[in-house]
């Protein structure tokens, strides 16, 4: 694993996180707004009862139904304190997931360092919309979210992950270039190309489908579930607090993680490399 964090400051970033989720769950108690710990962090707490030792982030899931009022309360009630992140509120940002930060801090990962924008400190929010039910519809979906998704991200600064070595990483470096370059001749901002996987991700929402996905992943169809496979949902530790996961968690982390109880080796563990690091005024 490239390690590019010390235990102390490591430890520190999980736990401003650990208290910008507090803040959250306490919100969305005193309004009664669902939330639920996903994916990796899911894992964390399943198997550590808090972080995966050497992660840096945390997921939460909220529906889109209840969006609007977490929205609303948290801009009203923590807006002094965070403020969230998304292509709307920095036209700059070139990710499809909400972070909600704390303000004056800098979390700058590599990937990000080239950017014109400064993220902070965050919990990242997955939203999750209908998913059509008809297989070819759903097919259809999952393509376009994934597609416009990447796209975004090719249409700002970001510095593109590739898993690749030798002439497959000179070549795919090189595609990515051309499409920025044809992105950018096109006038396609970050802001329009988001405006438009919004569409998709919301495209069923009004016939109230049967099944649920969080398309800001790179593999939606990993995540996708029923709202069965959510309720009622379990209350488990993490840290000296609790927090909620889908009921049908083990179901989930199975297909994402396949074995997750096992420890992955030390090579595929891995975190958002930061850059940057600013804890701001504490």
């Amino acid at each position: 694993m490239e390690e590019f964090y010390d235990q102390e400051t490591l430890k520190r970033v999980q736990q401003t996180q650990a208290d910008i989720l507090r803040d959250v769950l306490d919100l969305c108690d005193r309004h009664v707004i669902d939330t639920f710990i996903i994916f990796g962090s899911a894992l964390g707490v399943v198997r550590h009862q808090g972080f995966i030792p050497w992660d840096d982030d945390i997921d939460i899931g909220i529906f889109r139904e209840d969006l609007p009022r977490f929205t609303k309360a948290a801009k009203e009630e923590l807006g002094s304190k965070y403020e969230f992140l998304t292509c709307e509120t920095n036209h700059n940002y070139a990710c499809t997931v909400t972070h909600f930060q704390k303000k004056g801090t800098k979390f700058v990962s590599r990937d990000v360092k080239n950017c014109d924008y400064t993220p902070g400190i965050n919990i990242d929010i997955f939203v999750y919309d209908h998913l059509a039910d008809g297989a070819i519809a759903r097919k259809y979906q999952f393509f376009m979210t994934w597609f416009l998704g990447r796209l975004l991200y090719l249409s700002g600064k970001g510095i593109p992950f590739i898993p690749y070595k030798g002439i497959k990483k000179k070549a795919a470096e090189f595609i990515c270039s051309m499409v920025r370059l044809g992105l950018r001749m096109l006038h396609i901002t970050p802001l329009k190309v988001y405006r438009r996987f919004q569409k998709e991700s919301q495209r069923y929402n009004k016939r109230h489908t049967e099944c649920y996905a969080a398309f800001e992943t790179p593999k939606p169809w990993l995540n996708a579930m029923k709202k069965s496979d959510v309720y009622p949902m379990k209350k488990m530790p993490f840290m000296d607090f609790t927090v909620y996961i889908p009921k049908n968690t083990d179901q989930l982390l199975t297909r994402i993680f396949g074995d997750y109880m096992q420890m992955p080796p030390e090579d595929k563990r891995v975190n958002h490399r930061p850059y940057i690091i600013d804890f701001g005024e504490e």
